[in-house]
């Protein structure tokens, strides 16, 4: 078998090593058969190698075919398709490294004499650009030669472009990258023409679109995993992007993610494209995500309306409870303490098992002190309830220990002394209740 393999596969370097120089017959008037006795060799042999291919039987194949691409080859498609099929078995049979680069490159040749004769550049060139990345010894120089087969053939097909040339392309424009053989910025780009491809013929449906449409699913990750998806890299792709189809959702949910991931929403890009995709279709994360951002900016007024929305839209207890606290914290910032207290309190009733709301309403508490009333001694009781509540967190939370500690021991400063407590006739241990919205009852203590 060895000895068969080895003939054939001699035999099929030297045909199409030679055809070019020696070709003979129709090849050199230019028509489908030939003519005469020519034209009936070329027929009979074409017959003869079809049906062995058809059998499998590339052993027998072999010499019509070669007579075939030789002197014919204008007569049938089929010379190429068939004479890439034998070739592609013969290489995979092959260990010998010379004699597989011999073969991957006689497979070139059939490729370019498939597109002198029959056109279709850019389909061909995708085929070629996938066989010779899949068979070639692995190198940079190699890989490089591949994807530029492939970057002519998507630019070429468009929206023709099969599914293994858009994913093997973008595979190779990682590798190039990987061995630094291309920036960043042209992983972007790669990317942005493969994605847009693919996503395009998802749009249009032709037929095998869900074979495109699973190896987007893959073009994404090898995308994502490459390192290029930095954010110098990004925001000019999805700014590019997002002028062209503003209210394109899969985009800005693709966009919006992948910003998220990289770590690059302090670009205002990011949130363009987040408030764009809430208002097509809002989500109680898209809502908490923009309340975040406008709260880090103190843009607390807009930060608020998110904090709102979000709330509507969340099902579940513990996210709200979260959102009901972050929503106090920016109304206390905004001077509305009896509300932030409420929104406060409506955190407790949905998680009572964290003590941060009790954090923040000692801090509104004490926030508020001057504005409850006019008296300095009034004022300063207002810090004994704001105490309690700190006792209260660390009590609920034991985690929280440190935290409430460093406010109790930044308030009690503010204390009456012994002094001013015999004025108003208390002394410490007496009950007292703090007046105003907060009306708390507390413990007399003395700083």
């Amino acid at each position: 078998m060895k000895t068969i393999v080895k003939g054939f596969l001699t035999t099929l370097i030297l045909t199409l090593t030679i055809s070019i120089s020696f070709a003979q017959k129709g090849v050199e008037d230019g028509s489908k058969y030939g003519h005469g006795e020519d034209s009936i060799n070329c027929i009979k042999n074409q017959s003869m190698y079809r049906e062995y291919v058809k059998q499998g039987n590339y052993e027998l194949a072999q010499p019509s075919w070669a007579l075939v691409y030789t002197e014919c080859p204008k007569s049938t498609k089929y010379i190429y398709i068939d004479g890439i099929k034998m070739i592609e078995s013969t290489i995979q049979k092959t260990s010998d490294p010379a004699q597989k680069a011999a073969l991957i490159d006689s497979m070139m040749k059939i490729y370019d004499k498939r597109i002198k004769y029959y056109g279709q550049k850019g389909f061909v060139l995708g085929n070629k650009g996938v066989d010779f990345i899949k068979y070639s010894e692995v190198s940079v120089e190699n890989m490089q030669i591949g994807y530029n087969y492939l970057k002519e053939s998507i630019t070429l097909e468009k929206l023709n472009s099969g599914p293994a040339e858009l994913l093997t392309f973008m595979q190779a424009s990682n590798a190039l990258f990987q061995a630094n053989a291309i920036e960043g910025g042209q992983v972007v780009q790669d990317y942005a023409l493969v994605s847009e491809t693919a996503d395009a013929i998802i749009t249009k449906k032709p037929k095998g679109w869900e074979n495109v449409e699973k190896a987007k699913v893959s073009i994404d990750q090898v995308f994502e995993g490459s390192g290029a998806a930095k954010c110098e890299n990004l925001i000019p792709l999805y700014t590019k992007k997002f002028d062209e189809t503003p209210e394109d959702i899969e985009f800005l949910t693709k966009s919006t993610g992948m910003l998220k991931a990289t770590k690059c929403i302090d670009d205002p890009l990011y949130y363009q494209l987040s408030e764009k995709l809430f208002s097509l279709q809002p989500t109680a994360e898209l809502a908490y995500d923009l309340a975040k951002l406008d709260n880090q900016k103190d843009k607390l007024e807009q930060a608020a309306i998110y904090y709102k929305k979000a709330i509507e839209l969340e099902t579940e207890d513990e996210a709200k409870a979260k959102y009901y606290l972050e929503l106090g914290d920016v109304t206390r910032r905004l001077g509305n303490y009896s509300q932030a207290k409420t929104y406060a309190l409506n955190s407790i009733e949905l998680d009572a098992t964290s003590g941060y709301p009790y954090l923040l309403i000692g801090n509104i508490y004490a926030a508020a002190s001057r504005s409850c009333s006019d008296d300095d001694f009034e004022q300063k009781t207002v810090y004994w309830a704001a105490v309690d509540k700190f006792i209260k967190a660390k009590e609920v939370d034991p985690d929280l220990t440190n935290d409430a500690n460093r406010f109790i021991d930044a308030y009690k400063p503010h204390f009456p002394d012994n002094e001013t407590l015999f004025f108003h006739g208390l002394k410490e241990g007496d009950a007292y209740t703090v007046g105003c919205w907060i009306n708390e009852r507390t413990i007399v203590r003395a700083r």
